[in-house]
């Protein structure tokens, strides 16, 4: 029930309390019977009111609290997968830079071989049997299209970085950054 409906309970009750006061002298026992009555009804429903309140108190109070250790805990578990999301990154670049680098390794091995080749053809003395005719230079096989295939095919398609990056669903520096190194691998 509502605040104001108690006061005006509690108003009515006075009224006709002063009312019967006038009369207090002329009434019967069986009237202030009545009146006790109902005096002890009202203090046993506002006592009931009381109870009522003070269980809801505590209600609202545990509730409050309940809710207050789900957000820590829930936090805490926000904050351990930010450092896990960290950590795998870490390690996404440091195995992006390794295989760069073998990338690297194996382009360099590739034109050694090439030379070395070019070189045991120039010594061989004409006419031998074992004349290698020289390979046509191949053009390297750019790593970083073949592993992002979505990205360069939006990219042909002449999508702007923004919507490539939505698309794909990384980064818009991440999106620049792989556009750079691809023109970087095919200028090589």
């Amino acid at each position: 029930m509502q605040p104001w409906v108690y006061i005006v309970l509690v108003g009515a009750v006075a009224i006709v309390y002063a009312l019967r006061l006038p009369v207090r002298g002329q009434s019967d026992p069986a009237e202030k019977q009545s009146l006790k009555d109902t005096e002890a009804a009202l203090e046993l429903y506002m006592a009931d009111i009381e109870r009522e309140n003070n269980e809801m108190i505590q209600l609202v109070g545990s509730i409050k609290q309940q809710s207050q250790s789900t957000k820590a805990a829930l936090q805490e578990e926000i904050g351990g997968l930010r450092e896990q999301v960290a950590e795998l990154q870490k390690d996404m670049l440091l195995l992006d830079s390794r295989l760069t680098a073998e990338e690297k390794g194996l382009l360099q091995l590739m034109a050694l071989v090439k030379d070395n080749a070019g070189k045991i053809t120039a010594e061989a003395p004409p006419g031998s049997a074992e004349t290698v005719p020289p390979e046509p230079k191949a053009k390297p096989i750019s790593s970083i299209k073949l592993r992002y295939p979505r990205l360069f095919e939006l990219h042909e398609q002449g999508k702007s970085i923004d919507s490539i990056a939505k698309t794909a669903g990384l980064q818009r520096g991440e999106v620049q950054l792989i556009l750079q190194l691809a023109k970087q691998e095919e200028s090589v």
